[in-house]
Parts: structure tokens; sequence; C-alpha cells
């Protein structure tokens, strides 16, 4: 049942149990605060029922979320509570939706670009506005002319020591950027104007076989000459340093004799195709 939550909402399993106290604090205290302020109105077992219930609603409606906010703020997990009440508002009719809007970064054939343009193609709240790539010939560009998504291909040293096209992604509304397959490291600028925003995916369970220069087939061979017995994917926050960002997801396969770097690509792939546009998914809508 954790885990099956834990996937729901898409964090590392150190994120989950600090918002599982957060829960508990929070549901602890309010029942507290509850049984005083009956108290003090003077409420007990023979008052009318009616002003008991309109008591405990108001605590749910109004004193739980307040509660829950302080308390995810005090463990440092503002960013989920507060997505988590914007959810219930938009529920509740009070707070209208909004639109996420996604940029897609990649350097190849595209093939988790794909998975995702497909998973979202028709989503009320979530839609792929740009399509960036460091490669003219590479296949991501033909996905994105299919499906009608703008491009932008970009060229390094701007990218790295200018601006990091930060301009063009605010001109689409961009709001999320998405790292599927991406090779360039990306700048302090970028991440400085999407801070918790920026995801990446990677074909090994980090921290093992991540860092400058794994990426694809590499990481593979490395993972098959140490005999590893199982591989998967990690999908986590992108920060200053190659694949050192927040866990967000893992996916495991295991690693059978005979295997070898193409075989164990294909299984990983699989992984990468199922999870990935979930995991997005849950991000931006929990």
């Amino acid at each position: 049942m954790f885990k099956r939550l834990q996937e729901k909402w898409g964090v590392s399993t150190r994120q989950f149990w600090i918002i599982f106290i957060a829960f508990g604090l929070t549901g602890t205290t309010t029942a507290f605060i509850t049984r005083y302020v009956a108290a003090w109105l003077g409420l007990g077992p023979d008052s009318f029922w009616l002003w008991k219930l309109l008591l405990r609603i108001g605590m749910l409606l109004i004193g739980y979320q307040v509660l829950l906010l302080g308390y995810g703020a005090l463990l440092g997990q503002w960013a989920f509570f507060w997505k988590y009440e914007q959810k219930l508002l938009q529920k509740l009719g009070i707070l209208s939706k909004n639109t996420q809007k996604l940029a897609i970064f990649a350097s190849g054939a595209g093939s988790n670009a794909a998975k995702i343009i497909a998973h979202f193609k028709n989503h009320p709240t979530i839609q792929i506005v740009l399509i960036v790539c460091n490669k003219p010939e590479a296949g991501v560009l033909k996905i994105a002319a299919e499906n009608g998504i703008p491009t932008l291909l970009i060229e390094k040293d701007r990218f790295a020591k200018g601006d990091g096209y930060c301009p063009e992604l605010l001109e689409k509304g961009v709001n999320f950027v998405v790292l599927a397959g991406f090779l360039w490291k990306i700048p302090q600028t970028l991440i400085a104007a999407y801070p918790n925003q920026i995801i990446n995916i990677h074909p090994a369970l980090l921290p093992k076989y991540g860092g400058k220069g794994m990426y694809g087939a590499k990481v593979h061979e490395a993972v098959i000459a140490a005999g590893e017995k199982e591989s998967g994917i990690t999908i986590h926050y992108v920060n200053e340093h190659y694949d050192e960002g927040a866990t967000i997801f893992q996916a495991t396969c295991s690693i059978h004799q005979g295997d070898d770097a193409d075989s164990l690509a294909h299984k990983i792939h699989g992984l990468e195709h199922q999870h990935f546009p979930l995991v997005i998914e849950r991000l931006l809508t929990k």
C-alpha cells in the first residue's frame, strides 16, 4: 500500500515518510484543537448536534488545511503540500485549474518524447508546447513536426554561457522542463529560472552508474561489465551536477545470465516508456 502511494505521489522514499509524518502530526493536532475549542465553547455530549457538526466541518475545511501547510513548511515539504491544497481547491471548484505547459529537451531519436507526447495528447491541464533539441538531424524533431509541436534548435555557447534560452521558454509559457535523452549539462541560469521544475530520466539505479559521460549504451555496458544482478531507471530532479538531483522515482529489472548491453537496453526502454509519462503526470497533478 505504501509503495503504491509513493508512486502515486511521485516522491522519493525519504520524502514519502516526511510527508506521512506531516499528515500524522496534522491529524493529531487538529483533533486536539477541536476538543479544546469545543470545551471553550461549552459544547458537550448534550449540546445541539448541529453546532458540534459545524465545528468539525470548520476544523476540517479550514483548520486542518492551514495546519497541513504549516507542518509541510516546517518539514521542508511546502511545495508538495501547496500543490496538494491547490488540487483540493480545484476539486471543490474554488480554484480554477491551471494548464501546465511542458518543454521536452531531447538529443536523439525521441522514443521517450514520443511516449510523453502521446500520453498528454488530449490531457485537460497538461500540454507539450515546445521540443528543444541540440542536434539538427535528431529524430525527435520529426516526431515534433508530426504532432504539430513547435521546436527550438539550440547552440552550445548561448545555452551554457548565455541566457540558457530562457526568453524562448518564457515566451511559450513553459513552467516545467522534462529531459528525455538530452545530453548537455543544464546551466545554472536555467536551473535558477525553473527551481525544482526540471526533471531527468537516467537509465540506471542512481547513485550508481551516473555522472559525466554516463549515458545510453555506456551505462548498460558498465552495468553488464560489473556483473550486476539488476538495473533500472531513475527519475530525478536536476541540479547543477550530473545525475545528483533528488530522486523522484525508481523502477528495476532483473539482469539474467546471457544478457548483454543491447538486451538490457531493451528492458530499460520498456521501463522508461511505461513509467516516465505517469510520473510526470503525478508530479503535475498531485
